[in-house]
């Protein structure tokens, strides 16, 4: 049976098109998913804005119900609630052999394999990614991808019992972060925004932040920690702010860092004396393959991360033009919007 989709299509700079395609037959390994929910997130942001040179189609951040499977599809049925990996490890290569499947980026893989994505009313998914939940609403299951994520962030800087954190960058993976860390124990938690991000300090303080660090009136540089520095450094801000965070660093500290810049934008510059004497570290976090869905979905159903309390916006499938420019305008009240169909 072949099922058409409604998508958009997005084109840098703030170009949509919603077009309607044919999904074709799935596959014996293939899943069509009636999509429920799909989550705006950065990257998401940075295409619509300048990466996107053609039209493509847009959303990752996927929930919904099994409409049909697959014949060689058995660990999910049809009516069942689902959410959806990015990628997954392909199982056969070097570094999943070597147990290393979170450096192997061969898995299967809905980006790009067909007509839609995630801001579309059908995606068709191969089963590898497909994830099962039970006891949460859509729009708080589209965030298990972008908190398996900032778990990958966590995991990254090896956050301890006691250490000081850091978060620079107050989005919706900083602020999952931030709760991750306190999670994890954390002595003392700052959270470095600008004042004009009212909503994302009020969620920050909420997650577990004790101090605020206003970087339009206070340079980090100039802040007064408590320990001289901080043991941990999640940055989720753009590439230029990392240098700050080496300065915010106290000796052995570890500065995770996740994001996309393109341009001159990418481009860093660092007094390397200061990395080498302070014997700092800069570590890349890069969450392809997607992990942790399991753990996060528990997160999520505990409450441990309070998903509800990101969830800033919701908006229908037709309005995501207007989404996607209020989340750029709105600096004040906006944190994370979810596209929801009924």
């Amino acid at each position: 049976m072949n099922t058409k989709a409604n998508a958009w299509y997005a084109k840098a700079p703030f170009q949509f098109e919603l077009r309607e395609g044919e999904l074709g037959e799935i596959g014996e390994d293939e899943v069509l998913i009636r999509i429920k929910a799909c989550g705006i997130c950065g990257t998401d942001m940075t295409s619509v804005k300048s990466a996107a040179a053609d039209w493509e189609a847009i959303g990752h951040e996927v929930a919904g119900i099994v409409v049909r499977k697959g014949a060689r599809v058995s660990h999910v049925a049809e009516g069942a609630s689902v959410t959806l990996e990015t990628s997954t490890f392909c199982r056969t290569c070097e570094w999943c052999r070597d147990g290393r499947y979170d450096l192997c980026n061969k898995g299967p893989s809905f980006w790009g394999r067909n007509f839609s994505m995630g801001f579309a009313d059908y995606i068709v998914a191969p089963k590898e990614v497909v994830v099962p939940f039970e006891g949460l609403s859509f729009a708080v299951a589209s965030l298990v991808e972008p908190l398996g994520v900032a778990v990958d962030l966590t995991e990254t800087v090896d956050i301890r019992m006691g250490d000081d954190v850091l978060v620079l960058g107050l989005g919706p993976i900083g602020l999952m972060a931030l709760r991750l860390a306190k999670l994890r124990g954390a002595r003392k938690i700052y959270a470095a925004a600008r004042s004009h991000s009212v909503k994302r300090i009020e969620t920050a303080l909420a997650f577990g932040a004790d101090e605020i660090i206003y970087t339009d009136k206070t340079p980090l540089e100039t802040y007064d920690f408590d320990r001289g520095g901080v043991d941990r450094v999640l940055v989720s801000a753009p590439p230029s702010t990392i240098p700050s965070a080496f300065k915010a660093a106290r000796t052995g500290g570890v500065i995770g860092f996740i994001g996309i810049e393109y341009g001159a934008g990418a481009d860093i510059a660092f007094d390397a004396n200061e990395f080498h004497f302070k014997k700092l570290q800069l570590r890349a976090s890069h969450a392809t393959p997607a992990l942790f869905f399991p753990k996060c979905i528990e997160l999520l159903k505990s409450g441990a991360v309070d998903g509800d309390a990101l969830i800033s916006h919701t908006f229908a499938l037709d309005a995501f033009p207007d989404a996607m420019k209020a989340l750029r305008d709105d600096r004040g009240s906006a944190v994370k919007m979810v596209m929801v169909n009924d």
